[in-house]
């Protein structure tokens, strides 16, 4: 497994130079216009708690590699509990006709995003567990560049407004560590894991494929931040469609 771990090292760094991960860090912007795009990863927020539920876990199970995945799917499933409270504080959940949170959920702005836990959830499907967890590192990888940074902005917007941001902040940083968690251990278990050459070829695919995803998506989501930008210059709307 130590060779797909390089490789997920490898994509980590790739995947942090991307241009929302750069605008994160200009401090010259104001934190809040930093933050944006926090509405766009509604798909993704509330989804990967399904994704954790109902297709990473698999009980019961007597494989060993699976109970892992199984004891970290409890760690993962209720985030979607943070991200609903970040963005009343944020002032990002405006009162809207139902109709129009679902023409912004389905519309063009959130297609990639929409489509991570779909596709993850494809990618894994009756994959040996090996493989499973796999994806699972690639995926927490991720998570552990993105909530680096958004923590940072966070923590200058709790200096101003005296609110904790549990989804955004350190809260849910502390607890994504870049792998999977629950067991003990689990980092030393996972590096020492022998896979053959078959398991190996379809984990590095798998993390290849859980890298393209969520990199379509945030790129994605720095698009839609331009365009919300622009248009809260010609006026002030808390959630903008086009």
């Amino acid at each position: 497994m130590k060779e797909v771990l390089a490789l997920i090292e490898k994509r980590k760094h790739e995947f942090a130079q991307l241009p929302l991960f750069q605008f994160l860090q200009d401090t010259s912007i104001d934190p809040r216009e930093r933050l944006v795009w926090v509405p766009c990863l509604a798909p993704f927020a509330m989804g990967f708690a399904q994704l954790n539920k109902y297709d990473l876990r698999q009980e019961p199970t007597s494989d060993p590699i699976q109970a892992i995945i199984n004891k970290h799917t409890y760690e993962d499933d209720h985030h979607w509990v943070w991200f609903l409270e970040d963005l009343e504080k944020l002032g990002l959940n405006p009162s809207m006709k139902f109709s129009e949170a679902m023409k912004f959920f389905w519309g063009e702005e959130t297609y990639k995003t929409r489509q991570i836990c779909h596709q993850i959830a494809l990618y894994t499907f009756r994959a040996e567990p090996i493989v499973v967890l796999a994806a699972i590192e690639a995926i927490e990888a991720t998570g552990n560049v993105a909530l680096s940074l958004t923590s940072q902005v966070a923590e200058e917007l709790q200096k101003t407004t005296g609110k904790n941001y549990r989804y955004l902040g350190k809260h849910h940083f502390r607890v994504e560590t870049g792998h999977a968690t629950g067991t003990n251990n689990v980092e030393q278990l996972i590096e020492n894991t022998e896979l053959t050459a078959e398991q190996r070829a379809k984990a590095f695919e798998v993390v290849e494929k859980v890298f393209e995803v969520f990199t379509e998506a945030v790129n994605e989501m720095k698009t839609y931040t331009e365009k919300a930008t622009y248009a809260q210059k010609q006026s002030t709307p808390e959630l903008v469609t086009f």
